[in-house]
């Protein structure tokens, strides 16, 4: 996977940690940086482990399967994004059940992601996970600060973004 591809797909995939950052911050719900680091952690693990598991087995499976696996994969995981109405959900306090109910609901998209991504990965699986606990941390707090700061009409295509890019990893899947 090249650094461009990797840290696309970080960014894709961020963008819905950034969204709901946003709105915790809109609902005046404060992100500690304790549970930021705690969220970017469960995230990039999610993403590190599915990406190491896709890159595992795509030896046993012929370059031309994994490439159009790691595409459809993708590509339908970001027009759901794409397409998907954004959801408004703002609890009153971010809880520490909260914060890894959070966590664990931005890794499932990395979850699936990740294994698309790695089944045409041949290296770079540890700078997945490294530009991944980065990237998501800094959308996660910053993205809180950002919400606190903003008023409640915060434009709804955010979430949008976040399918579009992953549509366009899936296309440089093929490339």
């Amino acid at each position: 996977m090249l650094f461009a591809e990797i840290l696309l797909l970080i960014l894709a995939l961020s963008v819905d940690s950034l969204a709901a950052a946003i709105s915790y911050g809109i609902a005046k719900i404060k992100i500690t940086v304790w549970q930021a680091a705690f969220i970017s952690l469960v995230c990039s693990g999610f993403l590190l482990f599915s990406v190491s598991f896709a890159t595992a087995i795509s030896c046993y499976i012929p370059k031309l399967v994994t490439k159009l696996g790691s595409f459809i994969i993708l590509f339908v995981i970001g027009a759901v994004k794409l397409f998907q109405n954004p959801k408004s959900e703002r609890p009153e306090r971010l809880s520490a059940a909260k914060t890894v109910l959070f966590a664990v609901s931005m890794s499932l998209d990395g979850l699936a992601a990740g294994f698309g991504a790695g089944l045409a990965a041949e290296d770079n699986i540890a700078a997945v996970g490294v530009f991944s606990c980065i990237i998501t941390f800094l959308t996660v707090y910053l993205g809180n600060v950002l919400g606190l700061r903003i008023n409640k009409n915060a434009p709804p295509f955010i979430q949008k973004i976040g399918g579009a890019a992953i549509i366009l990893v899936a296309v440089c899947k093929l490339i």
